[in-house]
């Protein structure tokens, strides 16, 4: 069974860069190359890259809950997964204390955007009453005696004549 340049790096616990460098430059040697890639016999690969007692792919993935390796070797079985449980209790404590901060914000935005929205239609209500006022006082100051004039009704003579109707008083 040959390797591939992928499994041979993951075997030698080095990376795919690495061992396509050594392939190149004559350091190690492949059986040959395919559309699949390099085909890698396992002994060639171990002379170059001796295997090492232990791989990444043995040991297990840190997480935050997890105590360090040192410890872990030395407590005995029920004792990790009581450490792992504590941490994993507190991992959902603080889930838990963010979801209620979380729901706080969320009661007090929607205080805020209730007070904004009734804040808005009071200054709306008030620039309508104003605009209003400002309406009448316009009102108020134009001179509408020429609009009068020209909505009054012309005689027949001063049709005739061309002549515009007389301004009242």
């Amino acid at each position: 069974m040959y390797l591939s340049l992928g499994k041979a790096a993951k075997e030698a616990g080095v990376a795919k860069s690495t061992i396509s460098k050594a392939l190149s430059s004559g350091k190690l040697s492949y059986r040959e190359k395919n559309s699949d890639g390099y085909q890698i016999d396992p002994a060639e690969l171990f002379r170059v890259y001796p295997k090492t007692a232990k791989t990444d792919a043995d040991e297990p993935a840190s997480n935050d809950w997890q105590s360090g390796q040192t410890d872990a070797e030395t407590t005995p079985y029920s004792a990790k997964f009581e450490i792992q449980l504590a941490g994993l209790k507190s991992l959902i404590a603080e889930k838990n204390r963010r979801i209620s901060d979380l729901e706080a914000d969320r009661v007090q935005l929607r205080e805020d955007r209730h007070r904004l929205t009734e804040n808005w239609q009071e200054e709306r209500v008030r620039l309508l009453k104003l605009l209003e006022d400002q309406t009448c006082t316009v009102k108020l100051l134009t001179d509408e005696r020429s609009t009068l004039v020209a909505e009054a009704q012309r005689t027949f003579w001063q049709r005739v004549f061309r002549r515009k109707p007389a301004m009242a008083a």
